[in-house]
């Protein structure tokens, strides 16, 4: 195992078990004990995955390890922004993000013995494919946190359970305002990878969309965060209407980024 992997595993960590116990005690000052930590983390899982990079003549793994390593990273880098530009909202994420990260990083190291398949990143189409996928991924999993959240708040509130959980927790309006900022993000950044991906795959091979799992859970996730959208835009939605639709959008996400290397590399053994 990567050295450099297992210490941005621990930080991360030690950041996650940092910001549960300032959030249990209500503490609203301890912003820099948790960024920096998670920035140095950031900083240090960089490495292997440059020289992974420059080794490979700028070829990028595409196996489910370093899937998982670079989804982390990337949720990283934009904890890392949000904790500057959505503060109180950002720590609260955190509380649930930090620990997936923690797990994400933490399959990655478990799935490295792999023998990874490298894919020559050499033109510029594939490139923003890549980059804008990993950052639809990473927005999209925030707005699921944000979800989650916001579902335990609209039960705490319904079943008059409040509780010292829900005290630490932004404004529900803010909570929304947030989600749905993520979700036209990630969905704007969704619609740009499927489109550059369109347009290599059209230089490459002569066609625009090689059907296959990957591409229709793509196209499903993009369909149902576009009437998420609409339904916010045109009939108001959000409440439990909008968490279902963030959360069942993240899941085809999931299985179009994630759960098809899953099957080929673990269950079918298919390099």
């Amino acid at each position: 195992m990567d050295p450099h992997l297992l210490a941005a595993t621990a930080l991360y960590a030690m950041a996650a078990v940092w910001i549960t116990y300032h959030q249990l005690r209500g503490s609203r000052h301890e912003s820099g004990a948790i960024w920096w930590p998670v920035a140095a983390g950031w900083v240090v899982q960089a490495i292997p995955m440059i020289r992974g990079v420059m080794e490979s003549g700028g070829g990028m793994s595409m196996n489910l390890a370093l899937s998982l390593e670079w989804s982390a990273w990337v949720m990283g880098m934009l904890f890392l922004a949000g904790w500057r530009l959505f503060n109180p909202e950002a720590r609260s994420a955190g509380v649930l993000l930090l620990p997936l990260m923690v797990i994400t990083l933490g399959g990655s190291l478990f799935l490295n013995s792999a023998a990874p398949e490298v894919r020559g990143v050499t033109g510029p189409l594939l490139i923003a494919h890549l980059v804008l996928s990993l950052l639809a991924y990473g927005l999209f999993t925030i707005a699921a946190v944000f979800a989650m959240m916001d579902a335990f708040q609209e039960h705490a509130l319904k079943s008059k359970h409040l509780g010292v959980l829900f005290d630490l927790l932004p404004p529900l309006n803010a909570l929304e305002a947030t989600l749905f900022l993520m979700v036209r993000m990630g969905f704007l950044l969704l619609t740009m990878s499927i489109v550059t991906g369109a347009l290599y795959a059209h230089g490459q091979h002569g066609v625009y969309f090689a059907w296959s799992h990957k591409v229709l859970f793509t196209w499903a996730t993009w369909g149902v965060f576009g009437v998420l959208l609409l339904g916010r835009h045109y009939q108001g939605w959000r409440g439990r209407k909008a968490v279902r639709f963030t959360l069942w959008g993240y899941l085809l996400l999931v299985l179009a980024f994630l759960g098809v290397k899953f099957v080929r590399e673990i269950l079918l053994k298919i390099s």
